[in-house]
């Protein structure tokens, strides 16, 4: 089920590209940006993930952290941030909890 406006946003725990946990719990008081993608590597979410690594100072400008976060596995996840040279953290849901939780999975991707 997807978060209406207003409702809290569920709590989670994922590991980011350089196998450290990320907690949403300390970002309160924080404005982020949660961008759940299917995929990495795919020319839909590549196109993107970068359009956000090229505004990453408009965020920034408005306070905004942006997080990536995909089904994908750390490996992969650390091996497209390279390569696209993004310039924000992503965060492995390997097993799908959180996009669950967020109503953010598309099952067709996996």
């Amino acid at each position: 089920m997807a978060l209406q406006v207003g409702q809290q946003a569920p709590y989670f725990s994922l590991f980011n590209t350089e196998k450290q946990e990320v907690k949403l719990s300390e970002q309160r008081g924080q404005n982020v940006l949660l961008l759940f993608f299917p995929l990495a590597f795919t020319s839909v979410c590549t196109a993107e993930l970068c359009s956000v690594r090229d505004s990453l100072k408009i965020y920034e400008g408005l306070k905004v952290k942006p997080f990536g976060i995909s089904v994908d596995s750390l490996h992969t996840l650390k091996k497209f941030k390279e390569e696209q040279h993004l310039n924000f953290e992503l965060l492995s849901d390997f097993n799908k909890e959180v996009s669950n939780s967020y109503g953010a999975i598309y099952e067709t991707f996996g």
